[in-house]
Formats: C-alpha cells, structure tokens, sequence
C-alpha cells in the first residue's frame, strides 16, 4: 500500500510527496505543477549582482481567472532578492473595453534569485482579465 500527500498551502502550490510502504518519502513535486520553477539548469549566471533588475527577468505564468478570482505566480530569475512584487491587471468587458484594473502583491514578499511567488486576489466581474506588468522593489 502506498500513501499519497499532499501538503497544505495558502498559494494553490501543494508540495508533493509519497511515502512508501519503507517509510521511505519521495518528492513528487514535478508531477504535482510546480514546474515554473527555476531549475538548476535553467538558473541565470550572475556575474555582477549590482545590475538592475529587468521585467523579463520576472516573468508572469500559470494564470488563471475565474471570475471572481485571479491567480497565478512569478518567478524570480534575476540575481537580485525582489520584494513586494506587485502583478498589475485590467478588466475587460465581451467587446474588449477596459473596465476596472488594479494590482495583486505576491507572497512570500521576499523572493531570491531562483525562487516562485504566487498570487490571489479577488476581481471585479468582467469577461476576461489580463496581467500586464509587474513591478517589485529591490
């Protein structure tokens, strides 16, 4: 018999793993979604930690809206620790007009070279709701 966990989260972003019938716990966490990760070899080489930070360097994925909700996450793949990242949206009706737009912060506030953020926030109705940039301190 094998046992499946699945670690509870405020971000949507279950950690994974299985503990088999040994004891033995394995990660399973590339097959439970957190493959937006930054990984090792994906990593950016830093050769000067003093360069500005760039959008593209935080780039905007797993973008959901269902209505009521937006949610999705940021990776970090600069060389810099970015804090208090703000994902900024608009709201637009069936023909395209903008109707409302604001920003989520994403959590944790703090987030190092390499790492994920996620956000959720609620929305004003509309038909779809699109990211459009993302702003952070660092």
């Amino acid at each position: 018999m094998v046992n499946i966990f699945a670690q509870k989260s405020e971000f949507d972003n279950p950690i994974c793993y299985m503990e088999t019938t040994e004891g033995k716990i394995i990660n399973l966490v590339n097959l439970c979604g957190d493959r937006e990760a930054i990984n090792e070899s994906k990593k950016v080489s830093c050769k000067s930690k003093s360069e500005k930070v760039k959008a593209t360097e935080i780039p905007i994925s797993n973008i959901n809206y269902d209505g009521n909700f937006l949610t999705g996450k940021v990776a970090n793949q600069s060389c810099q620790t970015v804090k208090q990242i703000k994902v900024n949206y608009q709201v637009l009706d069936d023909a395209g007009n903008i109707i409302d737009n604001g920003f989520i912060y994403a959590e944790p506030s703090t987030v190092e070279p390499g790492k994920v953020a996620s956000f959720k926030g609620n929305v004003s109705p509309g038909a779809k709701v699109e990211t459009t940039f993302v702003e952070w301190s660092e």
